[in-house]
């Protein structure tokens, strides 16, 4: 599989369906991520690779134009000095040089194109590759945030569960039926004082009435003895 593949393959993973299965969702993103940006590593390593080879042709063909001057004033020089000899080598290596140039030229065609391609989806790797990192930190966040959410709901529902609010719920009560027996024992010793007030008054005033009617018997009986 080649590496421009292997980067679709994980660039179009669909991320949801990675940390379905993931026991740590957090954790399975960034190693999503960490293997994206490595894939994308190795690949710009290919793409500079390519440019530094359209670079070597490039100066390849400077060269054959340079070998192919040469030559030919290397021909001009020995047919001058009436050197056929010379001459049909010069001239011989000149033609060659002409086909090397040519055969760069055509690779400097090729090789600008690859380099082309390799630079366009470099850039929409990079693009997709951006992408799934500010997809990653919003999953990343939307998770915390459940959790949090799930922690404090959590709390809540154990808050009548042996919690310390419950327990201080039951202290309350406690002291509230306490607070009850203490004013109901206040309202019985009251009315028991009361009822006692009254039967001493009560007793009070019959002794009084048994005094009056000595009294009233008395006064009579002396009126009789006269």
């Amino acid at each position: 599989m080649g590496l421009f593949t292997r980067i679709k393959d994980v660039l179009h993973a669909n991320i949801n369906d990675l940390i379905a299965k993931a026991e740590d969702p957090e954790k399975m993103l960034n190693l999503y991520i960490e293997r994206a940006t490595e894939e994308m590593r190795n690949f710009s390593v290919q793409v500079n690779r390519a440019t530094a080879d359209k670079i070597l042709l490039a100066d390849k063909i400077e060269e054959a134009k340079k070998d192919i001057q040469e030559r030919s004033q290397q021909a001009a020089l020995a047919v001058q000095q009436n050197r056929e000899d010379l001459a049909r080598t010069a001239l011989s290596r000149k033609q060659q040089a002409e086909q090397n140039l040519a055969d760069f030229e055509v690779q400097l065609r090729d090789q600008e194109q690859v380099v082309k391609e390799l630079q366009e989806n470099y850039q929409i790797l990079s693009e997709k590759l951006q992408k799934a990192k500010m997809e990653r930190d919003n999953l990343v966040m939307r998770q915390r945030r459940a959790q949090t959410m799930k922690q404090a709901s959590d709390a809540l529902a154990g808050l009548g569960q042996g919690d310390p609010l419950s327990d201080i719920d039951r202290m309350r009560d406690k002291v509230d039926h306490m607070e009850a027996e203490a004013k109901a024992s206040r309202t019985t010793a009251s009315a028991s004082f009361e009822a006692q007030m009254e039967e001493l008054q009560r007793s009070s005033g019959s002794q009084q009435v048994e005094d009056e009617l000595a009294k009233l018997k008395a006064s009579l009986q002396k009126e009789t003895d006269k």
